[in-house]
């Protein structure tokens, strides 16, 4: 294979194996070659051109794979205690500020894409253009804007309440076409952290619902829903929201109680769930107690509950992608994603699994697989290598050795150790 000299710099690494985030084996001795931002070849060490002005790195003990992505982030929430009361005492700018320092501590591990799910005013996509400008480092950043909510439903301080079916439509026109969303996120329940709210009953009727998906589908953009509450899954899914947020079948009695005929639907109308059952693990571990309890609205459902609804929809077919809820109580930027994927390990999925879910599967759902998610030539070179086999050993994804985000090396910050007795020990 001949390679053209105009490029401005050449990167080509040899590693044990490699992973190209497609949900395929390993290649076992391969390489991978980087010209400026994008891949070039990908294969056997031995099919993988060698350019003379190259560098080249040999990691013989290590893994490449696509770098990871979290569905479900808050980069400027404030991870405390009481995330809405901290962010209530910052301005904007401190909110700013707060995101460019998270979305550092993100790329660092090596998430390398995230998509925020709701921030207040304009500070999300602040960080974005930051962070796109080269004025932070942070992974490539998809933002929802504010949360499209009710009149005084779940997240209304972020500043996107809209009521009824013209309401909703033009808060939508207004998020994608003025503002410049990459997405829509409205609120189909009420939430844990939004006194007032109720998170089993539905907050939108499935027509305001449908009026969202209509009008960020006429515009070529995706709609994820917040939605805890069995009616508003249901009502959701048959608005064809294209994915739900938590969708953890809470009950009226406020216990969890799934529901296989809305799952089924799900399954049927292609809607996808991002289960978020990893936050506030490593608090509960090491505390005994539950970040629910933290909440205004707690609910009864248990961790165990939220891996069992997990690996209940994964069974019924319903397509799990993973995001986080990073920046709810006491969650971290630079650890939540590999909590998260450990306890989809927990939950019986086999770990090349969901190393694929978190990258090709989930650049398919956030509409950028023609972009970056797996590791083919022409798409950008977002690359995390770690020590180990973590499609063996899910935990090795913590290893980090070298992080790469459009073909630029990041210098990373390992994850910490995971919690001492283990996440899996929760559902016991």
């Amino acid at each position: 294979m001949a390679i053209e000299a105009s490029h401005r710099q050449a990167f080509r690494v040899r590693v044990g194996r490699l992973l190209d985030g497609t949900d395929g084996s390993a290649i076992e001795d391969a390489a991978l070659l980087v010209l400026d931002d994008r891949i070039a070849a990908i294969g056997a060490n031995r099919a993988v051109p060698e350019p003379e002005d190259a560098a080249v790195l040999h990691l013989p003990e290590a893994t490449a794979l696509p770098g990871l992505m979290d569905a479900h982030v808050h980069v400027a929430l404030p991870p405390t205690v009481d995330p809405v009361g901290s962010m209530a005492t910052e301005t904007d700018e401190d909110l700013v500020v707060r995101g460019a320092a998270a979305s550092e501590r993100m790329v660092r591990a090596g998430i390398t894409t995230a998509y925020d799910c709701g921030e207040r005013g304009m500070t999300s996509y602040r960080i974005r253009d930051a962070i796109a400008r080269g004025l932070c480092l942070g992974p490539r950043l998809l933002v929802s804007g504010r949360p499209v909510t009710q009149t005084g439903g779940h997240c209304h301080f972020f500043g996107g309440e809209a009521d009824g079916v013209d309401g909703v439509r033009a808060a939508v026109r207004r998020l994608l076409e003025d503002e410049g969303a990459d997405g829509i996120k409205i609120m189909a329940t009420g939430g844990g952290l939004t006194p007032g709210t109720d998170s089993r009953q539905a907050s939108y009727s499935i027509a305001e619902l449908a009026s969202a998906v209509e009008e960020a589908h006429r515009l070529g953009k995706r709609v994820t829903a917040h939605a805890h509450g069995v009616p508003g899954i249901d009502s959701a899914s048959k608005a064809g929201i294209d994915s739900i947020q938590h969708c953890t079948m809470l009950g009226a009695d406020w216990a969890w109680s799934f529901d296989e005929t809305v799952a089924r639907g799900m399954v049927e109308r292609g809607t996808r769930a991002i289960p978020t059952i990893s936050a506030g693990t490593r608090y509960e571990v090491e505390t005994g107690r539950s970040i629910a309890q933290l909440q205004p609205n707690p609910g009864r459902m248990t961790r165990a509950d939220w891996w069992a609804n997990a690996r209940a929809l994964q069974d019924i077919g319903v397509m799990l992608v993973p995001g986080t809820d990073v920046g709810i109580n006491f969650t971290d930027f630079g650890e939540e994603l590999f909590l998260e994927l450990e306890a989809w390990v927990g939950i019986g999925l086999e770990p090349a699994h969901v190393i694929h879910c978190a990258t090709g599967r989930a650049a398919q759902h956030l509409g950028i697989e023609g972009q970056t998610g797996t590791l083919r030539p022409g798409l950008q070179a977002d690359v995390l290598i770690v020590d180990g086999a973590p499609d063996r050993e899910i935990t090795d994804l913590r290893r980090t050795r070298l992080v790469l985000k459009g073909g630029r090396r990041v210098q990373p910050t390992p994850p910490r150790p995971r919690p001492v007795r283990g996440a899996d020990a929760i559902p016991a």
